[in-house]
Order: C-alpha cells, then structure tokens, then sequence
C-alpha cells in the first residue's frame, strides 16, 4: 500500500556560495556521453556540469537503464543534504523505511531528506532519470553502517571540484 507524504516547510536556507561564485555552465544532449562507472552496474550516468557550476555544492546527472539484470544494493543511504529525482522516461520504484514503496512514473519527482534508509526495488527497461544531490561528493552507507565503494564517477567530481576550491584559496 502506498501512502502520499506532503512535507510543507517554511525554512529559508542560504546556498553554501555566493550566487556570483557559481559558474555559468551549459550542458548539450546532443554528442552527450554516459559513464558505466556510477554507483549501480545497471545505470548509465550522465554528468550535467552542477558540480562544477557550484564548485561541488550540489551535482545533477541523467541516470540511464542499461539493462534489467541489475544487481539490487539494499537499504542503504547516502550522506547527503538531500537528493532530489524526477522521471523523465518509464517508471522506477523504490522503498523507503519510513514512508513505504512506492513507484514513480514520467513526470513524478521526489525530494528525499538526506541520510534516508532505502532501496531501488524496479525499473523499466527505458527507463531515464534526473537526479540532483547536494553536496556533489558523499558516502553511501549500508542499512549495517558499512561503507559502499565510491563509484569513479564521484572520484573525478571530487577531484575536480576540490582543484577549484584549492585554487580559489590561495
């Protein structure tokens, strides 16, 4: 049974930068390439440039279905602020410890709080999905408290984020 949580708030948060020490970045479908090395096998990632844009405040990537013989990772979280989705293309369901299951369709979109216990349960073979997190770098923890491994994909966003910050130090 799926239930509908509307969480309303009236918190007014500051980014962690400045709006002027964001950079203006575009990102073109067209010629687009899509890494494997993400955090799940199944799953096709591509980069939008926000973590470079916000020097790693936040990151955004349209994750592509390869296949349906994916590999399921369990409850696990990711140490983040929040992680924001949005299906652009077939449908994706995912149950949270707190709230449920529940599947997702072209057009929905979910904000998930961070640090949240959960789990991708299916997908469609077509599927494509934008997904923001903030910040860009984090760890993904196991329902056990064991660390999963960082996928290459954030290793480069760190390293390329933490050269800017270094640089912008000095």
């Amino acid at each position: 049974m799926e239930m509908e949580v509307t969480v309303k708030s009236n918190a007014k948060s500051a980014p962690a930068k400045k709006p002027e020490e964001y950079q203006f970045v575009v990102s073109r479908a067209k010629g687009a390439e899509f890494e494997t090395d993400g955090l799940r096998e199944e799953f096709a990632y591509r980069d939008l440039g926000l973590a470079d844009a916000s020097h790693g405040d936040f990151h955004a990537h349209i994750i592509k279905a390869k296949h349906l013989n994916g590999g399921h990772n369990g409850l696990h979280r990711h140490l983040v602020g929040l992680q924001f989705a949005m299906v652009l293309k077939g449908w994706v369901s995912f149950y949270y410890a707190e709230h449920g299951e529940f599947r997702y369709e072209q057009g929905d979109a979910v904000t998930i709080p961070g640090e949240t216990l959960h789990e991708l349960r299916d997908y469609s073979e077509d599927l494509e999905l934008l997904e923001l997190t903030g910040p860009a770098v984090y760890n993904t923890v196991r329902e056990d408290g064991s660390e999963m491994a960082t996928p290459g994909q954030k290793v480069r966003i760190e390293e390329r984020t933490t050269s800017v910050k270094s640089t912008e130090a000095k």
